[in-house]
């Protein structure tokens, strides 16, 4: 277990400075840096808090914490999404926040690291792989 502690331990300090500098970054940014995109095809910042708060929601609480799935995907890439300075700024945290507790959570019991706890749900219904749907959708040819 001294191996599983060490990999819990170098997470929370690099999640813990990428907390840090993240948030560093949106308090620079005006209201309208938020929500503007550079190109009609580019996400805005607040397109990619959405997605990685969503991503935090499904991977971590709804997997692990067994939350249940409240996640509205595509919403987070519509364009035009509205969201303050301070929403943004708040959603971050939270996915930071939830990303260390639960590191903290196995620090305590790393036995955690070999469970198993998705085994009965049903599968992700978008990879991150290849943007398909379903388990089908992984290609291990890459």
């Amino acid at each position: 277990m001294e191996v599983a502690l060490e990999l819990i331990e170098s997470m929370m300090v690099k999640f813990k400075s990428e907390k840090k500098w993240t948030l560093q970054a949106l308090e620079q940014l005006s209201e309208e840096d938020i929500t503007s995109s550079p190109t009609s095809e580019s996400n805005s910042i607040a397109n990619l808090v959405a997605h990685i708060r969503g991503a935090v929601h499904s991977r971590i609480e709804t997997i692990l914490l067994d939350i249940p799935d409240t996640r509205d995907r595509d919403k987070e890439f519509e364009k035009g999404l509205e969201m303050s300075k301070e929403e943004a700024i708040r959603k971050t945290m939270d996915a930071f926040d939830i990303l260390i507790q639960y590191l903290e959570r196995l620090k305590s019991s790393p036995e955690l690291l070999m469970s198993q706890p998705f085994i009965n749900l049903p599968p992700l219904t978008y990879s991150q792989v290849n943007n398909e749907t379903g388990p089908e959708s992984y290609d291990f040819n890459v």
